[in-house]
């Protein structure tokens, strides 16, 4: 009789473990990657992310990349969200190790 009440409190155990994992795990996913709800095309040097046209730019200084990833362009270039500009004023794309930085055209 004992091993089954041990087994029980086994797979609650397992199961309150598991939900813990999960709630964390998806609030640390839509906190850090915002794919889900953008897109990006690339054409020449330009991106346009949501319709928005972008233009390399190298004017920025002293900047952090954050870890959120903006989204993937249809090339397959990482866009990520500078901290100092979460208005996605300026944004740095990567294909593997070549990293660009893109500033927001004026005229959109």
């Amino acid at each position: 009789m004992r091993m089954i009440v041990d087994k029980k409190k086994s797979i609650a155990l397992i199961i309150i473990f598991a939900t813990i994992v999960i709630i964390f795990g998806g609030r640390y996913y839509f906190a850090h990657n915002k794919s889900y709800k953008n897109g990006a095309i690339e054409k020449g040097d330009c991106i346009y992310l949501n319709g928005v046209r972008y233009s390399q730019t190298s004017e920025l200084e002293n900047y952090k990349i954050s870890n959120v990833v903006i989204c993937t362009s249809d090339s397959g270039r990482k866009l990520y969200e500078i901290e100092e500009y979460p208005d996605y004023e300026y944004i740095a794309g990567y294909c593997t190790w070549d990293g660009e930085i893109y500033k927001k055209d004026e005229t959109d």
